[in-house]
């Protein structure tokens, strides 16, 4: 398992919260999404064997969520 910890500035009330965390869930390969809305951070955590850092960016830029920078991730 692979975590991806991202900073957006997209991301702007709870509606949106709830539709991107819905998406991601759905994508193969997503284990475990959340979104903390105080910090523009949105943290996945997934299968390397079925998706990749790439393809989650690709499918949210597909919803207009564009990463300003990748955030450390704590193990």
């Amino acid at each position: 398992m692979k975590r991806l910890a991202i900073h957006v500035d997209t991301l702007g009330c709870e509606a949106d919260e709830s539709v991107v965390l819905d998406d991601l869930l759905a994508h193969e390969g997503v284990l475990a999404a959340e979104i903390d809305l105080a910090r523009d951070t949105l943290s996945v955590a997934y299968d390397e064997r079925k998706t990749t850092k790439s393809a989650l960016l690709d499918h949210l830029r597909f919803f207009g969520i564009v990463a300003t920078q990748l955030a450390p991730v704590s193990s």
